[in-house]
């Protein structure tokens, strides 16, 4: 008896396609948490100028009786420039794959291009941050590298520094309920550093993660945990010097920034776009394809080097 079988008669489907997609890595985008943002109004030129005035001191001689007038305090002030410019990419996809393929290609190529946009942003500010002239090396640790991994003494340090220039903290108190092992988060600095110093900081006497927060109300998704006077954002593209150690290990650019440390800047009139053009409007004669893309303008400067610190460190 002849028997039918999937060898012989092969199934004219053989593969199901899951239409939910699997979910990509998504770094957190962190570095501009903490930035003072600005517009440049259209028309104005790609330079935005900002000024700083320098403190004139205290004056704690007495006027005496003398009816002398004292001499005058001088003035003077900084200047800061952040210049504008323009970022930009894009995606051109045959009609053909959008007509035959199972897979919503179209839909995915608005979220890839929307994360690309804001990837970009952040790594920008993130290399601009790591060129702070403000540097600390970690020396608190007993690696035997230079620098050392992170200890409590060194992010002291560095807060002491912030401190002695009136640096102000950034994040808002959270109070703590009343459950067991929680506790207050106080008024802090931003820490932006990558995910591979996770367990380091884990190690700190004193850390405290998010989960022991008495809050959750204001709890950011890349926030790991405080120490100190810190609380520490962690991503996969947070910064990373390769072999830059002594020992020739990675050195990993944490970097606390207090109120106003930095800027980002956009053009108020095209500050991001997001740019679609069918087949019919881009495809060329015979309508073949259509583009997708993404432009942006962006500006930032450091604003006060003394208000962003940059803690190096090993793992």
């Amino acid at each position: 008896m002849a028997r039918v079988t999937t060898t012989t008669l092969p199934q004219p489907v053989q593969v199901y396609y899951d239409r939910i997609l699997l979910s990509m890595e998504e770094p957190n985008l962190i570095h501009s948490k903490a930035a003072m943002k600005k517009n440049l109004a259209s028309r104005s030129g790609d330079t935005i100028r900002m000024e700083r005035y320098d403190d004139i001191g205290s004056a704690t001689v007495p006027l005496g009786n003398t009816g002398v007038t004292p001499p005058s305090k001088s003035m003077s002030s900084i200047f800061v420039d952040a210049k504008i410019n323009f970022y930009g990419t894009w995606t051109e996809i045959n009609e053909q794959v959008d007509l035959t393929s199972q897979s919503p290609v179209l839909n995915q190529r608005a979220k890839l291009l929307g994360r690309s946009m804001r990837q970009t942003e952040d790594d920008l500010i993130r290399d601009l941050l790591a060129t702070t002239a403000f540097t600390i090396f970690a020396v608190g640790g007993v690696s035997g590298d230079s620098p050392t991994e992170i200890t409590l003494s060194d992010i002291q340090d560095c807060v002491k520094s912030l401190l002695n220039h009136d640096a102000k903290t950034v994040a808002s108190s959270l109070e703590a309920s009343n459950k067991f092992g929680t506790a207050p988060v106080p008024n802090a600095y931003i820490g932006m550093g990558n995910t591979n110093l996770s367990s380091t900081l884990e190690n700190i006497n004193g850390f405290l993660g998010t989960h022991e927060y008495g809050s959750k109300g204001m709890i950011d998704q890349a926030e790991w945990g405080t120490v100190g006077r810190v609380r520490f954002l962690l991503s996969s593209r947070g910064s990373v010097s390769t072999t830059a150690s002594a020992l020739g290990n990675d050195v990993y650019n944490t970097l606390i920034a207090g109120m106003e440390a930095y800027t980002t800047i956009g053009l108020e009139s095209s500050n991001a776009k997001f740019l679609y053009h069918s087949t019919r409007e881009a495809g060329g004669p015979l309508e073949l394809n259509s583009t997708g893309g993404w432009k942006m303008s962006h500006g930032q400067a450091i604003t006060n080097d003394a208000w962003i610190c940059n803690l190096k460190s090993t793992v």
